[in-house]
């Protein structure tokens, strides 16, 4: 049984920042689980001081809400951008260094754990130290040797060493088995989830109030990155094309991207605490974007009561459906248009797709979702066990 696990994450939320804040999800809710976490996300010196973002302390103890603790790691290591010739390597070989350098001063865990496969080669190293099984995490959107930054031996190195893969979505466990990262046997499929304590539906008419909202107005919802992949252009463009002065749009998130459009009732970075109010003020969620790994955003939109409007592709089966979603040609502005206006038009059909999205998130919280990896983990222990008795008996 696993009982203490190194988590190991290509970066960690600070004060300032919200990035992997799922990973914290994720650490926090093993810790719940009475498992001794110690998690492991080296921070980068440069991308600090370019972007302004607080250089943490090598080690702090969080504290959950429940009394349970687990321990954070932050060894620092340089990193040069995407660099190549000399360089092209710097990057992965520091993080591994700085994962190295703090995992095997942990006293010997029961397994390790990497968040996607950047980490899994860093933990691998610590893996082959302690002795242990080690894990991975795979939620890229998209997957291939050259895109992970892995060699061919680098696969047939982690193939071999892997005692189990968890995959965020069927689509991402078919490119890693491709990729020949890791068999079928030691693979399964455990979508993202939602923390169900912060995401529910909140009273919708306090929520409007807040935005100064009219009963009448239609909000549509965006939470991504500002950016081609995620859609936001294509969202403002399908709402300025609708030209209802009844539809108002809150888009969240920031990027190089500045979508615009009549209604924008907010535009910008929000704590995500706050996010579930903006949410639960909304009546859909929109998202056309064209690459996922599992879009927790979407989840937690669902979560709020709001059906979906997104991409019609591999990635968003495990989790959308013609119950809770409308799903679209994500380059197509036409049908997010004809969608939203459905949506606005069908107030039956609106209730119908929010009460199936709401039933939809029961199976995906964070605390079904650690209780599986966890079996999961156990079982690929076992199975390890007794392969290498047999092999032993042999």
């Amino acid at each position: 049984m696993i009982d203490s696990i190194i988590i190991v994450s290509p970066d960690y939320p600070t004060a300032k920042t919200i990035d992997f804040v799922f990973v914290d999800q994720l650490c926090r809710a093993m810790a719940s689980k009475g498992v001794r976490v110690s998690v492991i996300a080296p921070q980068s010196l440069t991308k600090c001081i370019l972007r302004k973002i607080p250089i943490e302390p090598f080690k702090q103890e969080l504290i959950n809400p429940d009394g349970s603790t687990l321990t954070l790691y932050r060894p620092k290591y340089f990193s040069v951008g995407n660099a190549g010739g000399i360089l092209k390597n710097h990057n992965s070989n520091a993080f591994k260094r700085a994962v190295y350098r703090v995992g095997k001063t942990i006293h010997k865990p029961t397994a390790i754990y990497g968040h996607f496969w950047e980490s899994v080669k860093a933990a691998s190293y610590v893996a082959k130290y302690h002795k242990i099984p080690l894990f991975a995490s795979s939620g890229e959107e998209a997957v291939s040797l050259e895109r992970i930054g892995y060699s061919y031996e680098d696969a047939i190195m982690i193939k071999n060493s892997l005692s189990g893969a968890i995959h965020v979505s069927t689509d991402n466990q078919k490119l890693c088995l491709s990729c020949d990262l890791v068999t079928s046997e030691k693979s399964i499929v455990i979508p993202n989830a939602i923390d169900n304590k912060l995401f529910y539906p909140r009273d919708k008419k306090i929520c409007r109030g807040k935005l100064s909202l009219k009963d009448y107005d239609f909000v549509v919802a965006f939470v991504g990155q500002f950016n081609s992949r995620k859609g936001p252009m294509k969202v403002a463009e399908a709402i300025s094309r609708l030209n209802n002065p009844n539809i108002k749009a809150i888009f969240i998130g920031s990027g190089i991207e500045d979508p615009q459009c009549p209604g924008i009732i907010h535009k910008g970075r929000v704590n995500h605490d706050l996010v579930p109010e903006y949410l639960s003020a909304s009546d859909v969620y929109v998202l056309p974007t064209l690459k996922e790994g599992c879009c927790n955003a979407t989840i937690e939109a669902m979560a709020c009561g709001l059906p979906v409007i997104s991409s019609d592709l591999p990635f968003n089966y495990d989790v959308l459906n013609d119950k809770n979603a409308i799903l679209i040609d994500p380059n197509n502005v036409e049908e997010i248009m004809s969608s939203i206006k459905s949506l606005h038009d069908d107030k039956s059909l609106l209730k119908r797709m929010s009460d199936a999205a709401i039933e939809s998130v029961d199976s995906l919280t964070l605390d079904k979702r650690v209780d599986r990896i966890l079996a999961f983990m156990n079982k690929m222990i076992d199975y390890d066990k007794n392969k290498s008795a047999t092999e032993r008996i042999s």
